[in-house]
């Protein structure tokens, strides 16, 4: 789960006695121990041979790993308590969400922009206006490629003429994020069969809403109205580099072309050789959730 959402367990306490049960549960009193409300009483009987149910709701505040103490006392019996701990790995808000983490070109040769224009898909994901850097990698800043060229992109003039993506809904969302993390474990362990089986499924849910390799994260903004008036764009540095204002809930479409650049002479290129780039975005004022995109496209060398 993540920061600011809510789900309910309980804590079931078993009266193995024919003696009435008097129980007290008590939290640690630390800044950690807020998250937990208890809906019902946290005292209470239980009749001998019995068991009873106390629900609780569970909200962090604050991402990483959480672990906190319950303690159940018995009221009549100092020696007869109990102990059981809370444990969850809370993920960051995540503020903005972005429809595919990865964009396709077709072939282009070294030096020529792609004839083809891909779009990259963001939404506001909170109640609030999010201002955000959309820039691209240029081949001096980047060394990952290993065939001797890179991709950089290229925002063409007319945004505003982008044809809106469809983004996902929440449940497709939570769909896809699980998936992801099985052909994750499934690509580690080497079970090919098993990646197969989730890259089918992937595809599947992503075609319904727009397609591509997606990035998922919850939406907690649900309520929020988009506003397509209130995005605003703004060129920083040539065609290479935005600030994109979102309005709550709201998204827009970008397109996308590449050109490849010789990052490495030396390098022998081969005709049908991967080029890979690479598109950073994130808040203007939070540069440490960033999300990377992948720029991928075939190298064909002009006869």
């Amino acid at each position: 789960m993540q920061v600011d959402e809510a789900c309910r367990k309980y804590l079931v306490i078993q009266n193995r006695s024919e003696t009435p049960l008097m129980y007290a549960i008590r939290k640690t009193g630390s800044i950690a121990s807020g998250d937990i409300c208890f809906v019902d009483s946290r005292y209470g009987i239980v009749r001998g041979f019995d068991s009873r149910k106390v629900v609780f709701v569970f909200s962090p505040s604050l991402h990483g790993a959480y672990s906190e103490q319950i303690s159940i006392a018995n009221v009549l019996n100092a020696r007869g308590g109990k102990k059981a701990t809370l444990k969850a790995a809370v993920r960051r808000q995540s503020k903005f969400y972005i429809q595919s983490l990865r964009l396709e070109f077709d072939t282009l040769a070294p030096g020529r922009p792609s004839t083809d224009v891909q779009v990259l898909a963001i939404k506001n994901m909170t109640p609030k206006t999010r201002h955000l850097i959309v820039k691209s990698l240029l081949a001096s800043e980047d060394g990952f490629s290993d065939v001797g060229v890179v991709l950089e992109a290229r925002f063409p003039p007319n945004i505003a003429a982008a044809q809106p993506t469809r983004l996902l809904d929440r449940e497709t969302e939570e769909k896809i994020e699980s998936l992801e993390q099985k052909l994750k474990i499934a690509v580690r362990k080497n079970r090919p069969e098993k990646v197969e089986k989730y890259q089918a499924k992937l595809a599947k849910l992503r075609g319904s809403g727009g397609g591509g390799n997606g990035d998922s994260d919850s939406i907690q903004a649900t309520d929020a109205v988009p506003d397509p008036a209130g995005v605003q764009i703004r060129r920083l540095a040539d065609d290479t580099q935005l600030e994109v204002e979102l309005p709550p809930g709201g998204d827009v479409s970008i397109p996308v072309v590449v050109t490849a650049r010789l990052a490495d002479p030396k390098v022998d290129i081969k005709t049908g050789a991967n080029a890979l780039g690479t598109l950073v975005v994130h808040e203007v004022k939070d540069k440490d959730n960033v999300k990377l995109v992948t720029l991928a496209a075939s190298v064909v060398l002009d006869q």
